[in-house]
Order: C-alpha cells, then structure tokens, then sequence
C-alpha cells in the first residue's frame, strides 16, 4: 500500500472552516487580553493564583495581555493571509505550547482542574484541528 496516498487524506483542506478556527482563536485570545488588562486580579483568581506584587502583575500583564495579543494578531495575519499555510501553522504551534507547557507542570503538581483543564482540552482541540485543516491550494 502507498503510504504517501494514505497521508493525503489525513488533512482537510478548507478554508472557511480555517478561517472559522482562527477567527475563534483570535477572539478567545482577545477577550482573555481585554479581561487581564482590565480587571487582572478577576482573571488571576479563576486561573487559580494571585498578584500581590509589582512583579506578579508584571509577568501577569506580560502574559495575559502583551503575548495574547501578540497571538490575537498572528491569528488575524493568519485569517487575512489564509493560503499562506505557515502562518495558521505557527498560529497551532503556538497554541499547543501552551498545553505542552501544562503537562509538563502537571507531571510534577498533577493536572489542572476547572477552567484551566477546559482550557487545556480547547487548546489541544484547536492547535490539532488547525494543523490537520490546510488553506486550500489557491
């Protein structure tokens, strides 16, 4: 059996459906940046932890607001550039560090609960389904 065929039919390629990924990436990554700008301690305590010093708000901010903005406009680079197939992929790549980083926490303290465990599962969920639908050929 031909390998190379088989892997063929693996990935989707769609671009509306890609597209539609990248817009509800964007957005989550927006909401969770306007909400940790805005109110830092309200986001902080259902992520499970507290700011109690310049440099917790700090790192916060530095997170929360300035890295997922940073994601919020690759994913909007990625929508507007749909064909270029890079750009969404880095969008996943980026997108499952994140669990990534989480398991390995979760080796040495255990895994998350509550929002952070959904968070995990719409991570992986995202950064896999961004990777197996490609932009179509042109």
């Amino acid at each position: 059996m031909d390998n190379s065929k088989h892997k063929e039919h693996v990935l989707i390629y769609d671009d509306t459906l890609r597209q539609i990924l990248l817009a509800a990436t964007l957005g989550i990554f927006v909401i969770f940046s306007v909400w940790g700008g805005l109110r830092p301690e309200s986001l902080a305590s259902v992520l499970g932890y507290k700011l109690e010093s310049a440099n917790s708000f700090s790192e916060f901010h530095a997170i929360y607001v300035g890295v997922f903005l940073a994601q919020a406009l690759l994913c909007a680079l990625a929508l507007v550039r749909i064909h270029d197939a890079v750009l969404g992929n880095l969008v996943a790549i980026f997108l499952l560090s994140q669990p990534l980083g989480r398991f390995i926490a979760a080796i040495r303290h255990g895994f998350p609960s509550g929002i952070l465990k959904i968070l995990f599962v719409m991570e992986v969920a995202g950064g896999v389904l961004l990777l197996a639908i490609q932009p179509s050929a042109g």
